[in-house]
């Protein structure tokens, strides 16, 4: 055990271009107060992890308020902007339901925003495939070969965590029921994008986290596909109707909100069609 902890405390000290990377970055955002203020505080380490949450904190509210104001608009003028119309009951969102869901959000961002600083201390601490330059995979192609396995391994994974977070009894009552009593089409909006028991949210994203253990991938690619969920779930959850197959656009995650056994998939409708439980919405199947 300690050589094996030995051996992870000497990668970490040769992956210094993670590190070097966020102190570029915390000093991009203004953050070098903060980090010589949590440094000189809880030390070194500790000091450094807690910039990394604090930045990840400030950063997914200001995340949460910009995309909610800009899908709000898109939906207020669907038709003009996209050409797509709104789910049938979703033109008249209620008021009480979204700030119940700005309100939900909130009190579980602070959870949310460890996810990236776990996924961080594992980077650096040598527990993942997670490499920083194209070189290191043999260029652009395998990179790309690598990413779409990546993509594919994660989207596959959350589909079983979301069924599974439906299916076992327990885990829909305790964990994630919460998120589903927006379960008409004027009780969703954007906001209702990450308005979760935390748990249910860590555990739907946690497949992010778990593949990167055993599959190589892109350190920067990693925290931009995490950064792609927070706009995909804002946009399912708009109830705009657009035709967006094979992507799980937003008609058929409504479907999944007032029927509950359908659409588990995050991007695509691939796994819901692999397992049997793909659910078109009536009005947009060819008759």
């Amino acid at each position: 055990y300690v050589e094996l902890v030995g051996t992870r405390m000497a990668q970490a000290d040769t992956v210094n271009e993670f590190r070097e990377f966020n102190k570029w970055l915390h000093g991009l955002m203004g953050l070098n107060d903060v980090a010589a203020w949590s440094e000189s505080n809880f030390g070194t380490e500790a000091g450094y992890f807690l910039t990394v949450y604090i930045r990840n904190l400030a950063a997914s509210v200001c995340v949460y308020f910009l995309l909610g104001n800009v899908f709000t608009y898109l939906v207020n003028n669907s038709e003009a902007i996209l050409g797509f119309g709104i789910v049938k009951g979703g033109e008249n969102k209620k008021d009480s339901s979204i700030w119940d869901q700005i309100i939900l959000a909130n009190m579980s961002i602070p959870m949310y925003a460890m996810l990236p600083v776990v996924d961080e201390w594992l980077i650096e601490m040598g527990f993942t495939r997670v490499y920083m330059n194209m070189s290191e995979v043999g260029g652009f192609i395998p990179y790309v070969a690598l990413t779409i396995i990546y993509f594919l391994l994660v989207e596959v994974g959350i589909y079983w965590m979301h069924r599974t977070l439906h299916e076992n009894a327990f885990l829909y009552k305790y964990i994630h029921k919460l998120h589903h009593k927006y379960n008409t089409a004027d009780t969703l909006s954007p906001w209702a994008s990450i308005a979760f028991n935390p748990l249910d949210g860590i555990l739907q994203a946690c497949p992010y986290t778990i593949v990167m253990l055993f599959w190589p991938c892109h350190y920067l690619t990693h925290f931009i596909l995490l950064f792609c969920t927070a706009i995909w779930a804002t946009s399912i959850h708009d109830t705009i109707n657009g035709d967006t197959e094979p992507l799980m656009g937003s008609k058929y995650h409504t479907v999944h909100h007032t029927h509950y056994k359908y659409n588990y998939g995050q991007y695509l409708i691939l796994c819901d069609w692999l397992w049997g439980t793909l659910y078109i919405p009536k009005e947009n199947k060819k008759e």
